[in-house]
């Protein structure tokens, strides 16, 4: 029993490790290498990094062919492709496959998941009941965890969304005071902030580009807020969409509210701050404290334990 908790721990650990190694360091050289290009004349041969790139993209590309494959034998109902939809344009994703090969990904999940239940049985044997309650736990697990890492990326994004909005703001408001209008101002963003904020300014070209393709503006509008799922997005959006209906200064209108949102940002961050307190008082009781009486109580007990001891069989 010990072997498999300590390889299940091994694995989650050096999972965890590996994501954050990559989060800090790989996709920050990534950006570094964008930003300032080091040029050279000697013909560019492929390393080990790019080999192991692509065959990671290889892996990639056979697992989404696999899971396209098996959805298309099992389709989703059209309530649940729907809800899927959603949630893939919130995270960003935009392919016309998307949701096919995500719920092929919750097929081949739950199959996964439900072997490896099956393997552990196999191992550690128990009664029926137990044993098709972990199969039953394995097919609801495997089935909900691309919805998991899926609800963590929407999570992800909304919250660049939210970070990136005022900075935003204030350079639309800028085009804005020097007479451009909204779809040109929104063009600007997503030239200028590409580098700093990606996924903004993909939805703000997105905008413009179904403006620019006949789509009224406050149906595109209305399609922006809706494929963030955003509140501060929906607020902005309806800024915008009453102050090009009544005829208002776009300008003071966008700069009030880009006031607005740093000042929520703000009481938003006190109020964390606020909360470090509180949520401190459960790491230091479970495993700051024992360790302090560890240190502190652990000699003592020692002697006291030995000097008992000793008395004990001096005594007989």
């Amino acid at each position: 029993m010990a072997l498999p908790i300590a390889v299940v721990t091994f694995l989650i650990l050096g999972s965890m490790i590996g994501v954050f190694g990559y989060r800090r360091y790989v996709l920050a050289g990534r950006l570094y290498e964008n930003i300032d290009p080091v040029p050279t004349l000697q013909s560019p041969s492929p390393d080990a990094g790019s080999q192991s790139s692509g065959a990671l993209q290889g892996l990639y590309a056979a697992i989404f062919r696999a899971a396209a494959a098996l959805a298309g034998k099992l389709p989703p109902p059209s309530g649940a492709a729907s809800a899927l939809q959603l949630k893939l344009l919130a995270a960003g994703y935009r392919e016309p496959n998307a949701v096919t090969i995500l719920y092929g990904l919750k097929l081949l999940a739950m199959g996964a998941v439900t072997l490896a239940m099956l393997l552990l049985e196999t191992h550690f044997p128990g009664a029926l009941l137990l044993r098709l309650t972990g199969i039953a736990i394995g097919l609801l697990a495997g089935f909900r965890l691309p919805d998991f890492f899926l609800a963590r990326q929407v999570t992800l994004r909304q919250k660049k969304l939210r970070g990136a909005l005022p900075d935003a703001l204030d350079l639309i408001v800028v085009c804005a005071e020097a007479g451009l209008t909204i779809d040109r101002s929104f063009r600007n963003v997503s030239h200028h902030l590409s580098m700093v904020h990606p996924e903004l300014c993909a939805e703000f070209s997105l905008f413009t580009a179904e403006v620019s393709a006949g789509l009224r503006r406050k149906e595109a509008l209305e399609g922006l807020a809706v494929r963030t799922q955003e509140p501060e997005m929906r607020k902005f959006v309806a800024v915008l969409s009453q102050a090009d209906r009544f005829g208002t200064s776009m300008a003071e209108a966008l700069r009030t509210h880009a006031e607005y949102l740093r000042r929520r940002r703000h009481q938003e961050a006190e109020e964390r701050a606020s909360k470090v307190g509180v949520k401190l008082i459960f790491p230091i009781f479970f495993f700051i404290m024992p360790c302090m009486m560890l240190v502190t109580v652990g000699p003592a007990a020692i002697t006291i334990a030995s000097q008992i001891t000793e008395i004990f069989s001096g005594g007989r």
